[in-house]
């Protein structure tokens, strides 16, 4: 009886000692994390702050959404602040809110995204089923153009690669 009792005991501490821990990565320290912060200077998101930005739904085509301050327009991008955003979908049989974060870069010659598969919108709410093309679409990558002057907005369908390495 008693070697009964102790084939299981031992199998069992065998078994449990084959465990280890999984090692953990040390999270990385914030100074690490903000040399890949974009600098303020090379984003468009001061200046859209509070800004408010018009469409229509409808004209939405596949991958192109253009916007202006005209508010005649049903459909409402706000930018909260300097980080947030939320859009305002009012059409006849589709209504709708969409919140998240945006980063929204400069380039040189006019202002938009310049980096391939750059994703300058990041939504935190669900989707809307009358809304899924255009939720779909802000959540890939997207190239924003910005004409200050002629209070212009195009956004369009960026290309999406894969990061690649250096030498491979």
């Amino acid at each position: 009886m008693k070697k009964l009792f102790l084939i299981p005991l031992c199998f069992s501490q065998i078994i449990l000692a084959q465990h280890r821990k999984k090692k953990v990565e040390p999270v990385p320290p914030i100074k690490q994390m903000e040399e890949y912060k974009i600098p303020d200077d090379q984003l468009l998101n001061s200046t859209l702050k509070g800004s408010k930005w018009y469409f229509d739904l409808k004209n939405y085509s596949e991958g192109r959404l253009y916007l202006n301050t005209d508010s005649s327009k049903p459909d409402l991008l706000n930018f909260l602040d300097k980080n947030r955003f939320q859009i305002t979908i009012n059409q006849k049989d589709c209504k709708g809110l969409i919140k998240g974060t945006y980063v929204i870069k400069k380039i040189d010659e006019g202002t938009s995204t310049g980096q391939l598969g750059h994703r300058p919108f990041e939504i935190t709410s669900r989707p809307q089923k009358c809304a899924e093309d255009l939720f779909r679409f802000l959540s890939g990558p997207v190239d924003v153009f910005y004409d200050e002057s002629e209070k212009v907005m195009k956004m369009t369908e960026g290309e999406d690669f894969p990061p690649t390495v250096p030498g491979h």
